[in-house]
């Protein structure tokens, strides 16, 4: 993967998520306003889309819940398997009606591929961290991995 497609990758993920958010900034709004019973329902919704995304080969790890304004969410997820797209595909096509699962889902999906893109030597994939806010962010994980000698 050249560093041309890297940023690509990197790009179409914000562009994606970017989008998302901006179609949702009246939710955020809504919360701001509805303070913690929309907080809650948004938190719930998420973790409500837990199953649906471990059929992705990904399980959420841990979740926090920025209660500011505007509210966030940020997510650790491990990857514990591979998954054929088609799979993938019928999961999306199943719940076409779960805009935050497709965001989530093609968020993974993207820096999975970026992190299979990597050649980092000495240290292993680890994992990766969505925030769900404003702006959205994904950071990749990696442990460096003792040397054979």
């Amino acid at each position: 993967m050249t560093t041309t497609d890297l940023t690509s990758t990197v790009s179409d993920v914000m562009n994606f998520a970017s989008d998302k958010l901006t179609a949702s900034l009246s939710f955020l709004k809504d919360a701001k306003e509805a303070g913690v019973e929309k907080i809650n329902g948004f938190v719930n919704d998420i973790l409500g889309l837990a199953p649906l995304i471990e059929v992705t080969g990904f399980n959420m790890k841990d979740v926090s819940v920025e209660a500011g304004i505007p509210p966030g969410m940020s997510i650790s997820f491990v990857k514990e398997k591979d998954v054929d797209a088609e799979t993938i595909n019928q999961l999306l096509e199943e719940n076409k009606e779960k805009e935050m699962l497709k965001l989530i889902v093609r968020a993974l999906l993207k820096a999975d591929a970026l992190q299979k893109g990597m050649n980092l030597s000495h240290y292993k994939f680890n994992g990766l961290s969505m925030k769900i806010g404003l702006p959205p962010d994904i950071s990749l994980k990696f442990t460096r991995v003792a040397e054979n000698s």
